[in-house]
């Protein structure tokens, strides 16, 4: 080998060996750190939006419980920064007070952090819809399976459980038919259980109010008729005093069919108000006593009142 093929080899594997070793800029060693500060910045914009949502959240609950000041905020951003208008409102004052992020937010740009708030009302209404109506769908389904709704109420978990799902065909269908409520109990059985047990409480507690509601309503209504029908009855006296004075006397007289034929005025309003014969049938003693103080100073020639004149029941 000649001399100078020799030291140009030689040279070549020296430089070889010196970027082997060498502790400047080894392409290795960096690559951990220079995927850090490619990382760093993404981890950092995650965590100022998951900052952002929960100001965004916190700010949307202070509204919704604060609905006179929502109303005058959303209409004008510009409020929130106005020192008069927040001293106004000590509410508003106390809680920007208690809630630096928010108030920086707010205070940056009113506009677009109120914007954010309001598409984040929007969605928030929309899930609570959509949960709500899932929560009814699953109510009805296990209102509608107790074998399926006792064990499940007491263990919720067990719609994770593959041997309990397929053992109860029905749970199965409806899981399959019903993505929506699949992914909620997915998510957190308990939670979804819990809501599907306080939305039956209110369910059965609603039940209770209508049914109490219509049977006040009607019990208003038929103590209304009877009132009507006692004034009415007691009108018809005031016009008849004899005949008054006669079932004041003996009340059940009406009960009598020769007293009733020596009578046709009375048998005529009878006829002409079949709820008042019921009622004074029924009692005649309650019945005409109730009717008395309408009877005022009537007229012997008032004619009897028309056919139908009161509600008939």
């Amino acid at each position: 080998m000649r001399n100078g093929e020799f030291h140009r080899k030689s040279g070549l594997a020296f430089l070889t060996l010196a970027a082997l070793f060498c502790p400047g800029k080894p392409a290795r060693a960096q690559s951990a750190p220079e995927q850090r500060e490619r990382r760093a910045p993404n981890l950092y914009l995650e965590q100022d939006r998951a900052v952002e949502r929960e100001e965004l959240a916190n700010f949307d609950r202070f509204l919704d419980s604060h609905r006179e000041i929502a109303e005058q905020v959303r209409k004008n951003p510009s409020l929130v920064v106005n020192a008069e208008f927040v001293r106004n409102h000590p509410a508003l004052q106390a809680y920007l007070e208690d809630h630096a992020g928010v108030r920086q937010q707010l205070k940056e740009n009113p506009s677009a952090f109120l914007r954010q708030e309001e598409r984040y009302n929007r969605r928030e209404g929309d899930r609570y819809r959509l949960v709500r109506r899932e929560l009814a769908s699953f109510d009805r389904f296990l209102d509608n399976h107790r074998e399926t709704a006792e064990p499940l109420r007491k263990n919720p978990s067990l719609v994770e459980d593959k041997e309990f799902v397929e053992s109860h065909p029905a749970l199965l269908t409806y899981l399959e038919d019903h993505p929506e409520v699949r992914e909620e109990l997915r998510r957190n059985p308990n939670a979804f259980l819990e809501a599907e047990i306080r939305f039956d409480r209110r369910e059965d507690d609603l039940d209770r109010y209508r049914r109490d509601a219509d049977f006040d309503r009607s019990r208003r209504t038929d103590d209304m008729d009877r009132d009507l029908m006692r004034r009415h009855f007691g009108e018809f006296l005031g016009g008849h005093r004899e005949l008054a004075q006669q079932l004041s006397t003996n009340p059940s007289l009406v009960r009598n069919q020769g007293f009733l034929e020596n009578h046709p005025e009375l048998q005529e309003y009878l006829n002409a108000n079949p709820s008042a014969r019921q009622e004074l049938m029924a009692n005649p003693q309650a019945f005409v006593r109730a009717s008395q103080p309408f009877a005022g100073n009537g007229s012997q020639s008032a004619k009897p009142p028309g056919i139908n004149a009161i509600p008939n029941r």
